[in-house]
């Protein structure tokens, strides 16, 4: 771990509520907490939760502490990390697990599975991606299945009375999982995204595009939530909390 890293997670625990749940026996990752106790200051009530890009289940762990009453659907499609959290939240009503990735698109996709599965992805890794570890922690590839945010939610986020939040921490991908979800949108209050400052993925959008085609979209830009720091201390990634102002009318 870098130094860098380490004084980071330090000022979190410091700051935040993160060593009380630790003593308490409640283990939650340092970067999640980070986040989701940014975004409870913000948005003291949310009904569902949508988490795409699960990874071990970190933030809908988090999401739950925070958030009790809401109801969760959990996104992960690596089969080496996918029975975690289904063995995690098994006996939680709140969180539904779903071992998918989603996308502009349904059927079958290829994914780059790395050592480190926080940053696998469908996208293959940029050869300018300094950041990341290479070598021995290469990726290979397998076949997962992929479905559209619209094919799997259109129909059910139409209560207005319910106040939604959809996280997309899917490592250069977000913008088709949006592009797939068009019609979903409109009804999500919120949406946390992971966007990339820097190329790390081939063929990446930007985070011009993304902003853009959420603007487009009446979402605006309502705060950041975390960053990640990278080679010499750059920032590279950064979660920004996006508000739909069509709902808040």
């Amino acid at each position: 771990m870098k130094y860098s890293t380490i004084i980071k997670q330090l000022f979190v625990v410091t700051k935040s509520k993160w060593i009380l749940q630790f003593i308490k026996g409640n283990i939650y990752s340092i970067a999640s907490f980070e986040v989701v106790s940014n975004l409870q200051k913000s948005i003291p009530h949310l009904d569902r939760i949508i988490d795409v890009g699960a990874n071990s289940g970190q933030f809908s762990k988090v999401a739950n502490h925070f958030y009790p009453n809401a109801s969760i659907d959990s996104f992960e499609p690596l089969p080496n990390l996918y029975p975690k959290i289904e063995e995690m939240f098994k006996k939680n009503e709140k969180i539904r697990t779903h071992n998918m990735a989603l996308g502009n698109e349904n059927g079958s996709i290829k994914f780059n599975r790395h050592k480190y599965g926080h940053i696998s992805s469908i996208l293959d890794l940029s050869a300018e991606n300094v950041h990341y570890p290479k070598g021995e922690n290469a990726l290979d590839q397998i076949d997962v299945e992929i479905k559209t945010l619209d094919g799997i939610f259109a129909a059910e986020l139409h209560n207005k009375n319910q106040t939604t939040l959809l996280k997309l921490d899917v490592q250069g991908y977000e913008l088709e999982v949006l592009r797939g979800g068009t019609e979903s949108i409109k009804n999500i209050d919120y949406i946390v995204i992971e966007a990339n400052l820097e190329q790390l993925y081939k063929n990446q959008p930007t985070f011009t595009e993304v902003n853009t085609f959420l603007n487009e979209r009446s979402f605006e830009l309502a705060g950041m939530l975390d960053f990640n720091l990278g080679k010499d201390n750059k920032y590279i990634e950064i979660d920004l909390l996006y508000q739909n102002t069509l709902k808040r009318k």
